[in-house]
Order: structure tokens, then sequence, then C-alpha cells
């Protein structure tokens, strides 16, 4: 009885684990507390031997997305006709004696549409591969109905669930034939979400022929070539399922301290927990490799397929090594390639090679898929789907503002920066679930220098990438730790650059009160066009001049100068300043000012300086007079449009909240916004704008005596 062996084992190793965990707790909860405190001094001197371990970040309840509703079926009630042909593949559900399975039909919430069919006919010779070749009557039927399948073994009391999978609206509609693979056909899988025989997965599959509710000519054409193959016995198309083979894996970390840890890989339908697959273990423990095939049922079109690598761990949960999701467009054309792993340790650099048949490839997927298949079996290595490389190379300008803990007790120290690399949404959310890439600490602020190269994984077309600047104040071993050191700045690459490509400098925000601070990267684009090759190309060149770098999220702003002015001091006379910031954003730490001006009625500063922003930014410009001792008087203030930031603005403007009374001369502001950084700003219009503005204040200068 081979089947009531496998069942048997799987039992007696379920009740041995159930047992050795209650003894366990038994055993601590009747603990002493003298063998407690004999047991502390031995424990804390082990974990401080040990090397600092990586802290998790605290899990953020991401909001969940609300599931388009179903139409609710429509038109006039039918009778469909379903054939139930035969089954493969299923378990047995019986521990001593034959399995004696049959089917059951019927339309989703509509119990009274439930028929079934008889006990296969060769239940006794093939209990793992049925045939019923029954035509059965389901009536109620409409368009937009859902038809389930269910297999069950027959038994005097009940029944052992064998296996179920569902049609879906469209496919009832249009009518279907082929091959589906069910879902549900391990219960020890589907209860505990576990695998306990590695790579033992049940693959399943129904054959079935649905009539359609309401087929289009398209429909009933495909329909008819496919009864012409299903009526001679060729092999038809599996439309549920996707074929996954697990190849290798390189660079894992190694997530056991005592012994060797033996790493496996689910694959499973994204949001689709009840379609996991298991690989058998691998054989070395940081470079496995499985050439494991398996079919993973429950696949739709639009589904995205999930990869998750583990190390098996007796007594407690498994170890997560890192995880890889393959979009839907992938699994759609079909996939051969390396993924890096999302979650695989901080800045460890993991990859899973994988090969996914596809699901509607045209002939362009499938000369790709050949082409990229035989480039990697000849040992060329090809970069990863979901990965991007890049070189953090120096940081300029950076400044410490926060006093670090030996230098409170009197002792000097060296403030010591590094760069933490992640990836983001467009709209600057972190995404959930990976890892922080981390560069080495610089030797110090003045000479800011890594040209450290890293894979950063989990970037997908559209998202952005963060870049951190932290003071290594308490190390930098784990999150934790990140979030006590002090930041020098952090600037986000946004989505355009990051599909092209970038080489230059990024100004920092949040670099310290007015303080312009600047890191240097190279971005190697996800996806770039021919023009950004020859950008690329030439910024590169400059790099390696020593050339002018390239900063494409800055804008040069030059406040020139004020007029009519009020004065807010009752003793003396005011010392007014200019403030910029980004509009909406009132950090005092992005906020750039000019010195402040002995001028108080008509203040000329003409200072030249970088503020950090992008397009859609708008500026805010803010006239104060600088008080000692108590806040700052507000003279007025302006805001410069995003439109005029972006291409280009040069001349004066009108100041509100002034202070001023009716009547009196309207106090202005003279600015010039130049953004250097953006691909399309009129040049010669600025420069036409600049030179007149020039012209003006010479003039009035000459005429007016203006100071």
């Amino acid at each position: 009885f081979p089947h009531f062996e496998g069942i048997v084992q799987t039992r007696l190793f379920l009740f041995c684990a159930t047992l050795v965990k209650t003894l366990l707790g038994r055993t601590a909860s009747m603990g002493c507390g003298n063998s407690k405190q004999q047991d502390t001094s031995s424990k804390e001197a082990e974990v401080a031997s040990l090397p600092p371990k990586e802290e998790e970040e605290p899990k953020k309840e991401e909001p969940k997305k609300a599931e388009p509703k179903k139409p609710e079926p429509s038109g006039p009630e039918k009778t469909l006709k379903v054939e139930i042909h035969s089954a493969r593949g299923l378990r047995s559900g019986d521990a001593l004696g034959s399995s004696q399975p049959y089917c059951i039909v019927e339309m989703a919430g509509k119990p009274q549409s439930r028929c079934k069919t008889t006990v296969a006919g060769n239940c006794q010779e093939e209990p793992s591969a049925p045939w019923w070749r029954q035509t059965l009557e389901v009536k109620g039927c409409q368009t937009g109905d859902e038809m389930i399948f269910t297999v069950r073994d027959k038994d005097p009391i009940g029944g052992n669930l064998l296996g179920r999978i569902s049609l879906s609206a469209e496919q009832v509609k249009a009518g279907f034939i082929g091959e589906l693979q069910l879902l549900e056909t391990d219960p020890i899988l589907a209860e505990k979400g576990i695998c306990v025989d590695k790579g033992k997965n049940v693959e399943a599959f129904l054959m079935v022929k649905v009539e359609g509710t309401d087929p289009t000519a398209a429909d009933t054409a495909w329909y008819g070539a496919l009864a012409t193959k299903y009526a001679t016995g060729a092999q038809l198309h599996i439309s549920n399922s996707v074929k996954v083979e697990i190849v290798e894996a390189k660079g894992l970390r190694n997530a056991d301290l005592i012994g060797k840890q033996q790493p496996y890989v689910t694959c499973e339908i994204e949001g689709k927990p009840n379609t996991r697959s298991t690989s058998t273990l691998g054989d070395h423990p940081k470079d496995p490799k499985w050439n494991f095939t398996s079919q993973v049922a429950g696949y739709q079109l639009g589904d995205a397929l999930l990869l998750t690598v583990w190390d098996q761990d007796i007594g407690k949960p498994d170890d997560m090594l890192g995880k890889a999701t393959l979009t839907a467009e992938q699994l759609k054309s079909g996939f051969v390639g390396s993924v890096q792993l999302e979650g695989a340790g901080r800045s460890i650099e993991a990859f899973l090679y994988v090969k996914v048949g596809a699901k509607d490839p045209s002939l362009w997927d499938r000369a790709e898929v050949a082409a990229t298949g035989a480039a990697q079996d000849g040992g060329i290595e090809m970069w990863a789907a979901n990965s991007i490389k890049m070189e953090i190379i120096s940081a300029r300008g950076l400044s410490n503002p926060t006093e670090r803990p030996l230098e409170k007790v009197g002792i000097k120290t060296k403030t010591k920066p590094y760069v933490i690399v992640q990836v983001a949404d467009k709209d600057g959310n972190m995404k959930g679930g990976q890892s922080r890439f981390v560069t080495p600490e610089a030797d110090s602020l003045e000479k800011a220098e890594w040209k450290h190269q890293m894979h950063v994984a989990g970037c997908h077309p559209g998202d952005t990438l963060v870049f951190t600047v932290r003071d290594d104040n308490v190390g930098n071993y784990s999150t934790a730790q990140d979030a006590a050191n002090a930041l020098l700045g952090h600037v986000t690459l946004n989505a355009d650059l990051v599909k092209s490509g970038y080489m230059g400098e990024l100004q920092l925000e949040e670099a310290g009160y007015n303080v312009e601070a600047f890191l240097k990267v190279y971005v190697e684009g996800m996806d770039p066009s021919p023009a950004d090759h020859t950008w690329m190309g030439s910024a590169m060149a400059a790099h390696e001049a020593g050339g002018e770098p390239a900063l494409r999220n800055s804008c040069k702003v030059t406040i020139m100068n004020a007029h009519n002015l009020r004065d807010a001091d009752f003793w003396g006379t005011s010392e007014p300043y200019c403030m910029v910031q980004v509009k909406g954003k009132g950090e005092r730490w992005s906020r750039w000012k000019t010195p402040n001006a002995t001028n108080w009625k008509d203040p000329k500063w003409n200072h030249e300086m970088r503020v950090a922003c992008k397009p859609g930014d708008a500026l805010e410009f803010i006239v104060k007079d600088d008080d000692k001792g108590k806040m700052d008087d507000v003279l007025g203030k302006v805001t410069v449009p995003a439109d005029k930031v972006k291409d280009g603005f040069v001349g004066e403007l009108e100041l509100e909240n002034t202070g001023k009374k009716a009547g009196e001369p309207k106090a202005v502001l003279k600015v010039s916004v130049q953004g250097a950084e953006f691909d399309i700003v009129d040049r010669t219009v600025v420069a036409i704008q600049e030179t007149k503005v020039v012209i003006e204040e010479e003039v009035k200068h000459v005429c007016c005596d203006l100071r």
C-alpha cells in the first residue's frame, strides 16, 4: 500500500511535531526562577559574542485594494451541456483500498444547479487517472456566471476533496474545451500553507468540454477547432496553469548560525496562496541548484508570479532568503533569465535563475526568449530583469549640524557619511519588503568618496530611486541604527531618469539650513532610447575628463534686489534678507537664504544659489527682517508658479503680506529663476530676459541713483 505508507508518514510527522511543541511549552512553563537566573549570564555572553543582527523595519499596514465588483449574471437562463471527460494526477483519498472519484459541477452561488457524475469506471485500475466521459446538463446558467468543478472521493461518510477549480465568466460565455489544473489537491498544503515533502507537489488536471452561454462568431470558430482536436485525442492547452522551472540561485545569505542551511523555492500566483508549489531542497547553502519543474495552477490573464526562496528549519518558522515577482507581461510573453531577490538581506545581491512558459506570446516574444535562453546556456551573463545597476561616486557640500555622541564628552570624532539606496513608487512611497542597499563609510565630510557599485533589486518601470545620506553616529548594521544616525540629505531620482539612465549630480534635500549639497551617481537605464544612449555617452566622457557634471533636479536662483520695503524696527533700521523654498515644503533644512542687507528700503543682494526642485514645483520667496532675540518680521512674500520655474523667469514680482498701508508704494522683489536641469527650458528667451534686466538696472542706477 504505497499510498497508505505516505499518508501514515505524513500524519506521524505532524503528530510528533505537535507533541514536541506541547512538551517544550510545558517544560518552559515549569522551569524554576533559579534556573532562569543561572541561564541569564550565559545567554548574555552568547548574545554579546554574536555579530549585530539585522533588524526588520516595522511593518506598515498597506491599504487593501478594493477588488473590482463582478457584474451580476444577466440574460435568460440556459441549460448547458458539460462533458466531464477524465482526470490525471489525483492523489489517493483512501488509506486502504482504491479511491472512487466523481466530479460535481455547479454554477457559482447557485446550489440548485448542482449535478454530478457517477464514480469513474476505471477507478480500480487507475485511481489517479480516472475517466468518466459523461455529459451533464447544468441548468440555470446565465451570462456572467462562473462554473465550479469539484472532484471528490466517494466514501460512506462525506468524501475527501481531491481538487477544485472554476471557469471564469468569460470562459463560460465563450465556451471551453481543454484541461484545467486543479487547486486544493493537497489537504496539508491547503490547511497549513506548507508542503511537508519538498518537491512532492500534487499536480492534478481535469479534462472538460463546456458549451458557451453567449459565444461570438470568433468564439464559435475557435470552439470548433478545439472540438476537432478533442475528438482525435490530441493534447490540449492548459489555460489556467503556468510551467515554471527553478534552475539555480546565487549569492544567498546564510540564515543559520549553526549548521548548513537548506534552501528551497515556492512559486505561487500573486495574491493566491492556495496556488503555492514547492521545489526540492537545494544542494548548496549559498549557490544552490534545483533544476526543478512544476505546474502552478490558478493562473488567469493579468496575474503575476511570486517566487520566494526559503531556508528549511526544524522547530521554528523557515527563514525567508529573498523574493521576486514576475509581472503579468512577463508571464504572457514567457521568461528565461535571472531576477534579483528583494528582501535578501542588507546590501546582499542574490539572484534566482528561472524559466517560465509563455501564456500568449507574440513572434517577437518567442524569438527574444529563445535568444536569451541560448545566451544563458552558452555561459553569457545576462542582466536581471528587475534589477538596476548603479555606482555611488561621491558627494560635496555635506554638513552635519548634529553633535556626535563622543563629542558630548569632549572627544573629537570624524563624520563618516554613507549612502542608503531604496526603491520607491512614483509618489515616493518606499516599496514594502525590500532590502536596503548600503555603501561603505566615506573617510570624511570634506572628502566623501565611495565609488561603490551595486545592483538594486525590485526596480520596475515607473519606479523611482531614493538616495539617503547619513552619518555613521552609532553604526550602520540595521535599519534601527539608520534611523538613529544623523540625516545629511536625501534625493529621489524620478521614474523617467531611472528608465533613461543618469550620470551626474543630484542636489540633496534637507541637507541643512542654507546648505547646498550634491550627490554624484551613475545609474544604468532600465530601458534607454538611442537618444538616451547618446546623452549618457557624452555625460560619461565629461566625467572621465573631469568636466562639469549634469544636474537634473536643481535650478539656479539669483535674488537680485527689492524696492519699497517697510522698516519693521522701532529702534534702528531693518536688516532684510530673502529666503527661498519649494512651495509646500516647510522643512527648515530645505531652505536657502541671502546674507543680510544694510539698505532696509531698497536692499541689493545679487546672491546666487542652487535650489533642489523638480518640474511641477513652485518656489516661494519670503523677505524677512533679521531680529535678534525674537522671531524675524515678515516684510513680504511671493510665489513663482511651477510653469515659470519650468520655463525660466527673470523680472520683478509684487510682494504680498508686506504690512504696508494703503496708498504707499508697492514693494517688489527682483529674481532670476533658471531651471538649468530642465530639458525643455528655452535658453534663448532666458538670456534675452537677463540682458534686458541688466540694462534696466543700469539705467535706473544712473538716473535715479538707487542704492
